[in-house]
């Protein structure tokens, strides 16, 4: 299946290359509107998009949440559309393109139809009549098929009413509307991630992953990109070239997480975009010639390592310096239990992640400040009963050498959040944090995970102070392992 000769021309000399009214749209036009597809409007309303400007087309509805509906494109009082929603079957999908098209200029359609590609031999066929239509207008562009859209709080705009409406600095592309929208709401409730711009491509049958990238790339308001593919489009013969050459010259962290690594997954992705899954050793080629990051196919991961990309980003934004990698993988654990001692130790050195031991002339420094009968002055440091005590600050300051870059202090939920020995240890931890992310290096709390009323008070608090808060040892330590592979790609 190809397009003509002058389909790759498209995406070269196109001058539709400003993608800021897809993501900050003057007006918007659904159609068809329907209470099925009402979760549009929703997210809408709950932005505070401006709905004099939302323009509903329904020959069936009169009205949808409150908004009244236009029975025709002839009806809607402006000539120029930003972005159209279109949400209509796959047997009409081409004719009612023709027919919008001829009716009114519009700069970005949002192909929300699903059945094309993903599903059989005519929906391949249509795919391909809609690429063609597409490419013959060369000022409209279009997402999709079969995605779920935008998401940019800056523009007011969001398919979900559940998205947050604060923006952030992170950008997300994915091929799935579901794990887009999962990515939004696990994000910010699990760590409070807040995004600038989100977009659900679909089957990228005219704008591509790598045009995104590129604008991403040079949008001031994003700092990090995370991205889901599954493949390449039938119809775009040369987006593999073009992303490997947009991987390249990316500036800013790049977190790639790819579906369809094993042949059965690739299998699943034609069912899912339509899209063209290829080789696992190109792949690997690819990430080793570019700054791009890997992410193992889950979401989680790709969470955790959002939440430590962006915290770094943010502290090094605070100090008012330019950002610093980590040039080491050395780490200096904190806790009270010698057991946890041992398991932090065999996991992180499993991962390749140093502990220093404190022997010599540090050791006597640290048993200067407090001469443990009880614990550990090596590394883990295990400071049972001095937790809430000045000492317990002074010994772990002190611990932090000019190499290590990464400090795990490993805790649990206090029943008692009020009392004077809770809030000293809380002071305790601040002040280390402080003055860790003041050397620009990696302060990371371990709070386990499990039910408890204390324990989620305790977490809301920590996130609230704007600490790195994960379950375990390992996620903490995977998430910084791929800062510390991004600052080795940038620094070559």
């Amino acid at each position: 299946m190809k397009l003509d000769k002058t389909e790759n021309s498209r995406h070269v000399n196109s001058k539709n290359r400003d993608f800021n009214p897809l993501f900050c749209p003057k007006n918007v036009v659904i159609y068809k509107a329907s209470p099925k597809i009402s979760f549009f409007v929703e997210g809408f309303l709950r932005q505070g998009f401006d709905i004099d400007n939302l323009y509903l087309i329904s020959s069936k509805h009169d009205s949808l949440n409150g908004i009244k509906c236009y029975k025709t494109f002839d009806e809607i009082p402006i000539e120029e559309i930003d972005l159209l929603i279109l949400s209509i079957r796959r047997e009409l999908l081409i004719e009612s393109l023709n027919y919008i098209l001829e009716k009114k200029k519009i700069k970005f359609i949002h192909i929300f139809t699903a059945g094309t590609g993903e599903s059989d031999e005519l929906g391949k066929k249509l795919e391909l009549k809609l690429a063609r239509l597409l490419q013959s207008h060369e000022n409209t562009r279009a997402i999709g098929p079969n995605c779920m859209g935008i998401y940019c709080p800056k523009g007011k705009i969001a398919y979900y009413a559940s998205f947050p409406v604060e923006p952030g600095n992170i950008g997300l592309i994915f091929q799935s509307g579901d794990l887009h929208s999962k990515m939004i709401k696990f994000g910010s409730s699990r760590y409070k991630l807040n995004f600038a711009k989100g977009v659900s491509v679909g089957n990228c049958v005219d704008i591509q992953v790598s045009e995104l990238l590129e604008y991403y790339n040079n949008d001031d308001e994003i700092d990090l990109i995370c991205v889901y593919f599954e493949g390449f489009p039938r119809n775009s013969m040369n987006e593999g070239r073009k992303l490997f050459k947009t991987f390249r010259k990316m500036k800013k962290p790049v977190l790639f997480m790819r579906g369809g690594i094993t042949n059965r997954g690739k299998s699943a992705v034609l069912t899912h975009t339509g899209t063209i899954a290829s080789s696992q050793n190109i792949w690997k080629a690819v990430f080793k010639q570019t700054p791009v990051i890997q992410v193992e196919p889950s979401l989680d991961d790709l969470i955790d390592y959002a939440f430590m990309f962006h915290h770094l980003i943010k502290m090094y934004k605070n100090l008012k310096k330019d950002i610093i990698y980590p040039k080491n993988k050395k780490a200096l654990v904190i806790l009270w239990s010698g057991g946890f001692g041992i398991l932090a130790t065999d996991t992180l050195t499993e991962l390749g992640i140093e502990l220093p031991r404190f022997e010599g002339e540090m050791l006597e420094k640290l048993k200067k400040i407090y001469p443990l009968k009880i614990g550990s002055l090596s590394n883990p440091l295990d400071l049972p009963w001095i937790t809430s005590r000045p000492e317990f600050f002074e010994i772990s300051k002190n611990a932090i050498s000019g190499e290590i870059d990464l400090i795990i202090v490993e805790t649990d939920a206090w029943r008692e959040l009020e009392s004077d020995r809770f809030k000293q240890y809380y002071e305790n931890l601040l002040k280390l944090k402080n003055y860790s992310e003041g050397l620009g290096k990696i302060f990371v709390i371990i709070l386990h995970q499990y039910p408890s009323k204390s324990r989620e008070i305790f977490y809301n608090m920590l996130l609230e102070d704007e600490f790195l808060v994960y379950p375990t040892i390992k996620n903490a330590a995977m998430a910084f392992l791929k800062l510390h592979e991004y600052g080795k790609k940038i620094n070559v």
